[in-house]
């Protein structure tokens, strides 16, 4: 294998492509605390996107059978046959320790702690309730919410300040529709990797519907934000109004269409309004 081939392996082995935002995420709730740049700040985010690159790398050999049998995942590193289990856990092992490191280095003890149990909330909470309830993204989308808790204390916040608790809660509500947009684009494939999924429970128009009021209730916690002091600009939180009054009508196409072209713009809409929001945030720290 070529050391480019062996790089994208070790990054879809890592989910690169969820760790990167994840680790945005980290650095909003630093620079949230901190308002500054600085290199901890960068042994932060760094050692966050490593940790998420080997909860994900656990979580492939914890479900590389199931993603054998779904078309989304069986071109996955392990079911590929592109890495074998031995080595994915070594690399595991690596970005874990890698990443401990490096949190320790740039934050604190407790931002330590904090990243230690959302492995073991995503890993060994998580994943194995996935099997067993439909419901099992609820507790998942606490997943969402640690790192920019862990990014807030690393630079020196308390994990109970107002401004975290409320950003914290933001990205957890958030989390459940994104789950459920994804579960109406590939519940199908879910169901072929043996994963209880809401079409079990609820018909396909009940989801839409429940899934419109999480999205709604994400732009309501979203719009309380400057309440908290999360936000202080008046360009900023003009601006936040603004980006809100645009996702809110596109919302509400989930109560008209079903068609997989629909569930996939509003998908990639909210992934863009929690960017959005997100890099609200960082500069408005930095202003400050």
């Amino acid at each position: 294998m070529s050391i480019s081939s062996k790089i994208s392996t070790l990054a879809e082995l890592g989910k690169a492509k969820i760790a990167t935002p994840i680790a945005f995420s980290c650095l909003t709730g630093f620079l949230l605390y901190s308002q500054e740049f600085s290199m901890n700040l960068f042994y932060v985010v760094i050692g966050i996107f490593l940790i998420v690159a080997g909860a994900s790398a656990l979580n492939h050999i914890q479900e590389h059978k199931k993603d054998a049998l779904m078309n989304r995942t069986k071109f996955r590193p392990i079911p590929s046959g592109k890495i074998s289990i031995s080595e994915a856990v070594k690399w595991a092992v690596f970005f874990l320790l890698s990443g401990c490191g490096l949190l320790i280095l740039g934050g604190s003890a407790e931002s330590l702690w904090i990243s230690i149990f959302s492995i073991f909330w995503y890993n060994l909470v998580y994943t194995p309730l996935k099997q067993h309830s439909a419901f099992a993204v609820v507790p998942g989308a606490l997943s969402g919410a640690f790192p920019p808790v862990i990014g807030y204390v690393a630079a020196g916040g308390h994990m109970f300040d107002f401004p975290i608790l409320a950003l914290g809660f933001f990205f957890f509500i958030g989390q459940i529709p994104h789950f459920w947009l994804l579960l109406l684009l590939y519940g199908e494939d879910y169901k072929k990797g043996g994963f209880k999924v809401l079409t079990d429970v609820f018909s396909v128009k009940q989801i839409h519907n429940i899934t419109l009021i999480w999205m709604l209730a994400t732009i309501m916690v979203a719009l309380l934000l400057p309440v908290f002091d999360v936000l202080s600009s008046k360009i900023i939180i003009w601006s936040l109004l603004a980006i809100s009054l645009w996702i809110i009508p596109n919302s509400f196409i989930l109560l008209k269409n079903y068609d997989r072209i629909t569930v996939r713009k509003l998908f990639l809409r909210l992934n863009l309004y929690f960017l959005i929001i997100m890099i609200m945030i960082s500069i408005d720290s930095l202003l400050v």
